[in-house]
């Protein structure tokens, strides 16, 4: 077997997903470089090319560089490692790449294209997981209500040492289970910190829409965040008008979502996102009225969401809301 065909027999997005929390934008995947020091997603991976590139540090390739790269190993370690992960057990492989073949390399793959639909699960799929009062006490203990917990259906997997929540459609069908490692050793072996059990392919759904859209309509605002904790501790203060898109930047299947929706939209991201530079933001402001929250006043830290530093800091960064439009 040669060694183009191993590489080609091995998803790139899938191999790099085990190390990396990558965020599916438009067709490609996005992810905090493991190869330099950065607190805004510059690593992309690309499935229809099948290869991987940073622009800050400039790293890339394929999945092999990849793999010698991340792992620190040599090229014949390497091509173990693939192979392993290729279920491939022949022994010899040729090594050779003719000029035709390193020229094909960097071509779209027709064969290869990223998922596109989700299933729907069944709606008691969450019934599997437990109960465990005493693993979620550790969001309890950040402020969220095991009242909204349960809303949720915020449960413990024992297998994989998760907190797991459905993620709905805009329809309240589920459509994945995400689960949030409990290990708090994840880094250094490498795991990740979120995961999605069920691939959920275009990102054309907000966490809370389901859940919170008569509120969003009454008050004509809607309140996004990036990720669903924010959503549940907000409305264990009682704020129900609130949702999360789930990554750091609005995607092009979100957008349609909130000009159809029509309200004032607040945007409630990050303190490292600058959503003045988010064009699928600004192309929402020409249909709809949207704010943002901006820290001018340094209460949070670098990396914190504006709910992280208790209710009266968020109403402060709240009032303090700056207009797009």
């Amino acid at each position: 077997m040669e060694l183009r065909e191993i590489i080609d027999s091995v998803d790139i997005v899938e191999y790099i997903g085990q190390y990396l929390e990558l965020e599916e934008r438009n067709g490609e995947f996005l992810a905090l470089c493991p190869f330099h020091s950065e607190n805004t997603e510059s690593f992309t991976v690309t499935p229809s090319t099948q290869l991987y590139c940073c622009f800050g540090c400039k790293a890339g390739g394929n999945v092999l560089t990849f793999i010698q790269n991340y792992h620190k190993c040599d090229f014949s370690k390497a091509v173990r490692m693939l192979k392993e992960f290729a279920n491939i057990t022949d022994d010899y492989v040729d090594l050779r790449l003719s000029a035709t073949k390193t020229i094909k390399k960097f071509k779209p793959s027709k064969s290869r294209k990223p998922d596109v639909k989700h299933k729907i699960l069944s709606p008691d799929i969450m019934i599997q997981y437990e109960k465990e009062l005493d693993k979620l006490k550790i969001w309890a203990n950040e402020g969220i209500t095991y009242e909204v917990m349960e809303k949720y259906q915020v449960r413990y997997d024992p297998f994989s040492n998760r907190i797991v929540y459905p993620i709905r459609d805009l329809n309240g069908n589920i459509i994945s289970i995400k689960g949030r490692t409990l290990d708090p050793d994840f880094k250094a072996k490498k795991l990740r910190k979120y995961t999605y059990f069920e691939k959920i392919g275009d990102l054309d759904t907000i966490f809370g829409y389901y859940e919170h859209l008569q509120d969003i309509l009454n008050k004509k605002e809607i309140v996004l965040f990036e990720g669903e904790k924010s959503v549940m501790l907000a409305e264990s203060w009682g704020i129900t008008n609130t949702a999360a898109i789930l990554t750091s930047h609005l995607n092009p299947f979100q957008l349609p979502i909130l000009i159809k929706l029509g309200v004032r939209v607040v945007f409630a991201l990050d303190e490292e996102v600058n959503i003045t530079e988010d064009e699928n933001i600004k192309k929402l402001s020409r249909f709809v009225e949207v704010e943002y929250i901006k820290d001018n006043d340094h209460l949070l830290d670098e990396k914190a969401a504006p709910v992280d530093h208790g209710q009266d800091i968020w109403e402060r960064l709240y009032e303090g809301r700056k207009s797009l439009n």
